[in-house]
């Protein structure tokens, strides 16, 4: 009898709304789960035969190795090697090649690891925003005054915004360089970009032997002033127009990078000449878009991170299934001094919730996930939802 198949997991995402349904996906369809992260483990409940530490100063040969006979010491053989963050896809590409295993390779994640190798890959598809890189204050001041102001700072390794900032006629370069020490790699690398006028929008989906399969499009609303999310909305209220050529615009994005098999998103703004592609990744987003907007916008029909592993382990692609109803995540600042589960219950006694929890940031803050037939009626219940607070 062959061993049974296992699946490994690198790293952790902050939330367990997040990092549970993965795990909970790969055990539901039968493999034995492993989780070797650089963060404490002790939280996931798996037994510590299940579980490692690394560092990203290991090789992935050494990762893979260590992987393996942990695998086969318990019985089983690895299937899959997935990641949660962007700082992990390089990783996990590397372990899963040493393994023999389906990935998005080795050449995409490092790609997909640098914005400034993605918009090198973008360029020739017309993706990209008016854009220049660096890893100086002169060559920062250079381009400011190139591209003209408002302009975006990005770190070029980083993700989920960390290390961004709007450039104004105020902001001071010297003080920008400072937050590419938050680059994941020892790296000054930076980019800046035209701050594209339009929605935002990330769009989820999957790819394996040349198909890829798109299973949502969200909207994404910032807090205003900034470029963080604050609330993320599935289905998307664009046009079917829009969304033809929003689908176009991602499918183009995954083939430049050259991500050839696994979970992708792509984050985009709807400009008035069409999409703007903002960032590419070789894994599935966040903002419960996988784990939680898109399993209830469809009443279950599709489960991304289910789909992942069998396209990862199996190499079997799913069919998109019709949306239902509407599903938002909403993040809700906590005033000071509230009774936290007192506040989450009254949260979660609004008809609409489905969820109420802590949301791990550096603002003090929960998230609710509401449900709704029409959308047009979730402004209205965030807008409850917000009273609730007491804000």
């Amino acid at each position: 009898m062959s061993p049974d198949r296992s699946v490994l997991h690198l790293g952790l995402r902050r939330s367990p709304l997040e990092w549970r349904p993965e795990i909970d996906a790969a055990a539901e369809l039968g493999h034995a789960v492993y989780v070797h992260s650089d963060s404490g483990l002790g939280h996931t409940g798996l037994p510590d035969d299940r579980v490692a530490a690394f560092t990203r100063a290991e090789s992935a040969e050494d990762v893979a190795a260590r992987a393996l006979r942990q695998a086969r010491d318990g019985g089983h053989e690895p299937a899959a090697v997935l990641c949660w963050g962007d700082r992990y896809v390089d990783v996990a590409a590397g372990v899963a090649e040493a393994l023999g295993l389906r990935g998005p390779s080795v050449a995409a994640a490092a790609v997909c690891l640098d914005k400034s190798a993605q918009r090198r890959a973008l360029e020739p598809h017309g993706l990209n925003p008016r854009w220049r890189s660096g890893t100086t204050a002169d060559e920062l001041k250079a381009a400011v005054g190139e591209l003209g102001l408002p302009l975006i700072f990005k770190l070029a390794h980083s993700s989920g915004g960390r290390g961004s900032a709007v450039i104004d006629a105020d902001t001071d370069p010297d003080e920008l360089m400072k937050l590419t020490s938050l680059n994941y790699e020892d790296s000054a690398a930076f980019l800046v970009e035209e701050l594209v006028d339009g929605s935002e929008h990330s769009v989820s989906g999957l790819v394996h032997g040349g198909e890829v399969v798109i299973l949502a499009v969200s909207d994404k609303y910032l807090a205003p002033g900034e470029l963080r999310t604050t609330t993320t909305v599935v289905p998307s209220a664009l046009t079917p127009e829009q969304l033809a050529r929003v689908h176009e615009a991602a499918e183009g994005a995954v083939r430049a990078v050259g991500i050839a098999t696994g979970g992708f998103h792509v984050d985009l703004r709807y400009s008035p000449e069409g999409p703007v592609v903002l960032e590419i990744g070789a894994r599935l987003g966040g903002d419960l878009i996988n784990s939680h907007l898109v399993p209830l916008a469809t009443d279950g029909a599709t489960q991304p991170y289910r789909s992942l592993v069998e396209t990862l382990v199996d190499g079997e692609l799913p069919s998109p299934a019709p949306f239902v109803t509407t599903a938002a995540m909403h993040l809700l600042l906590v005033p000071a001094d509230s009774d936290l589960p007192a506040l989450l219950s009254r949260l979660a006694d609004h008809p609409s919730v489905r969820i109420a929890a802590e949301w791990p940031s550096p603002e003090d803050e929960v998230v609710v996930l509401v449900t709704a037939q029409d959308p047009d009626t979730i402004p209205a219940i965030l807008d409850e939802l917000r009273q609730r607070t007491g804000r």
